[in-house]
């Protein structure tokens, strides 16, 4: 297997749509959906947004806003250390399969009632197999362990129609 991060820029190829949009979970306060599946050479890209509100939306907040601390050199206020947690995405008893978190982008929807955030996975390598068993969960904003079964393109049809750039 190859260990490295998916970099869809590095100017290869364009990719190839593996799967999404579709809902993954939806509890009370919080939604989590697949953006979008893309598939290169090296592996898959997985886009994944979670919406909470209410109560939720600020448990989300939380995750990612540190509490004020008082320095001791200047005595002013700054922000202490973070102790929340992401969201987890992982695949079901397979360890090839697993999405390992690459990027955990800024909260990019926020109100009051409402607060939104991306994640991108990667699973290295292209997937042997069609069902990627995905289990979303977390807990500190209200959300329990789910688990859809996505079903992707058959594998040598996924490699196929992965574009080469020039």
């Amino acid at each position: 297997m190859a260990w490295f991060m998916i970099d869809p820029s590095n100017g290869k190829e364009i990719g190839a749509i593996a799967h999404g949009p579709a809902l993954l979970a939806r509890v009370e306060g919080v939604t989590v959906g697949l953006r979008s599946i893309m598939a290169y050479s090296v592996g898959l890209e997985v886009a994944v947004t979670v919406v909470g509100s209410g109560i939720h939306a600020e448990a989300m907040r939380r995750q990612y806003t540190a509490p004020s601390v008082f320095d001791p050199e200047t005595g002013k206020r700054r922000a202490g250390p973070v102790h929340g947690r992401p969201m987890r995405l992982r695949a079901l008893e397979d360890p090839i399969l697993q999405p390992v978190l690459r990027s955990d982008s800024r909260g990019w929807y926020d109100s009051q009632d409402f607060y939104q955030r991306e994640y991108l996975y990667e699973v290295t390598d292209l997937p042997q197999t069609r069902d990627l068993p995905l289990l979303a969960e977390w807990p500190e904003v209200g959300l329990e362990p789910v688990t859809t079964h996505l079903v992707l393109p058959d594998p040598s049809e996924l490699a196929g129609a992965i574009i080469p750039l020039p």
